[in-house]
């Protein structure tokens, strides 16, 4: 009872959970565009089958009795080697997002700026961005937390001044020139915007893992994060929404500030050039804090022997600085293999590999899941329709990122596979230590 005062409510719990899902909208709108306002199918779709895997996140949360995160859950059906791969693609998946959320911060640069970058020059400025907030992430925990708060403000603001006052400048003509200017079908929409409409919900998985922080748990966290997941769902189909019914559809496909453009068509240049500021600095703080949380999964995961010393090392600060200077690199050589003349075409492409890299421990929870209520004593069959719809959700959305994203994702996998087969010898004891004649 001494604990209770520090915990929080289904209310507190369900607006924290949506700003974990709140990171990396900023180009959304443009993608949608590419697709058409058709793509409101996509986001109900989306949102139901983000719902199920909320439900079922939340009863691994309940469940869970390991440190580790998706990790953690994997560890109950896998064994280590699964707590290793799980860990393994969902670093990957912040490293490539990363990456693309960099990308985008330069996007908006160069709408503020006005100026036309060459794909050698987004390369450079997002690798000094990436190079910028690594450093950053010397400040501590402290300061990775009050620059998320600041970049969901900064981000958040506009974002709903556009979305509600936007519904006074929305033009039917314009939102239904832009319903479906490609001709799809509405299985090809839902297909082609899969990938950008699931990343508006990825960051769901880990505020189930807080479950500590809340009162009564088992009731509260399943209310909070489906919760969670209707409101990003309804919040997203606003701002799209409404901005497709503003800016039209040919200049929105084509724009690397959407937001920015939509407050422009309303208030005027200023105006977009005001929230388009915003974004950057908004953006580039949500990279802070991102850039911390790998930095820390890593440094956990070396901690663990899944990955390198290199990245558990910490100087006499407790900073991990050579974990630090190893991510950097790493995102240096993902940036270089991702050019394009086409920031929106980089960034879109960049989402589908991370998406597909974050579903791998996703499919990993879910077929964890039984086996978790199973050791805890229960056996719930709504659990249990949970998983196995939660994974074939995760399958589905896996395969809709596009084969060149699977086929990259599958590498990876295999490519981790191997580096675990490198590293198990250090994490459990060889049956035979003999030398063999």
């Amino acid at each position: 009872m001494g604990h209770s005062k520090n915990k929080v409510g289904v209310i507190q719990f369900t607006m924290l959970t949506i700003v974990s899902m709140t990171d990396g909208i900023i180009m959304i709108p443009t993608l949608a565009a590419g697709v058409g306002a058709i793509s409101l199918y996509a986001w109900i779709t989306t949102t139901l089958g983000a719902m199920i895997l909320a439900y079922a996140f939340a009863q691994c949360g309940r469940f869970n009795k390991k440190s580790g995160g998706l990790g953690g859950y994997a560890e109950y059906g896998f064994g280590k080697s699964g707590n290793f791969i799980a860990n393994y693609a969902y670093a990957i998946s912040l490293l490539i997002a990363n990456v693309g959320i960099a990308i985008s911060v330069v996007s908006y640069a160069s709408s503020f700026f006005n100026v036309h970058l060459s794909a050698l020059q987004v390369i450079l400025y997002s690798a000094l961005i990436l190079i910028f907030t690594g450093a950053a992430v010397a400040g501590g925990t402290s300061f990775s937390v009050k620059m998320s708060s600041l970049s969901m403000f900064l981000q958040m603001i506009p974002v709903m001044i556009i979305s509600i006052i936007g519904l006074f400048f929305f033009d039917p003509n314009i939102f239904t020139a832009a319903w479906n200017p490609y001709h799809y079908t509405v299985v090809q929409t839902i297909g082609f915007s899969n990938s950008f409409t699931l990343w508006a919900f990825l960051g769901l998985e880990s505020a189930c893992s807080n479950m500590e922080r809340v009162k009564n748990p088992e009731r509260n966290v399943p209310i909070a994060v489906i919760a969670a997941t209707v409101a990003i769902g309804a919040f997203s189909i606003l701002y799209t929404t409404v901005i497709q019914g503003i800016v039209p559809n040919t200049v929105l496909a084509q724009s690397n500030a959407p937001f920015g453009d939509a407050c422009a068509y309303m208030f005027g240049q200023e105006a977009g050039h005001l929230v388009t500021a915003l974004m950057i600095v908004g953006c580039g703080g949500a990279l802070i804090a991102w850039q911390f949380t790998l930095v820390e999964l890593l440094r956990s995961g070396a901690k663990e022997g899944y990955f390198p010393k290199i990245f558990g090392r910490v100087n006499s600060y407790e900073i991990p600085v050579r974990g630090i200077i190893g991510m950097l690199l790493i995102q240096m050589v993902l940036l270089s293999m991702t050019g394009s003349p086409s920031m929106v075409k980089q960034f879109d492409a960049l989402i589908k590999l991370s998406t597909v890299a974050n579903l791998v421990p996703y499919v990993l929870a879910m077929a964890s899941l039984d086996i978790m209520q199973r050791q805890s004593g229960k056996d719930s069959n709504l659990t249990r329709l949970a998983a196995v719809g939660g994974g074939v959700y995760s399958i589905y959305a896996c395969v809709q990122c596009g084969m060149d994203s699977v086929t990259y994702g599958m590498v990876t996998v295999l490519v981790g596979l191997m580096i675990y087969g490198l590293y198990a010898v250090r994490l459990q004891t060889p049956y035979n230590s003999r030398r063999i004649r």
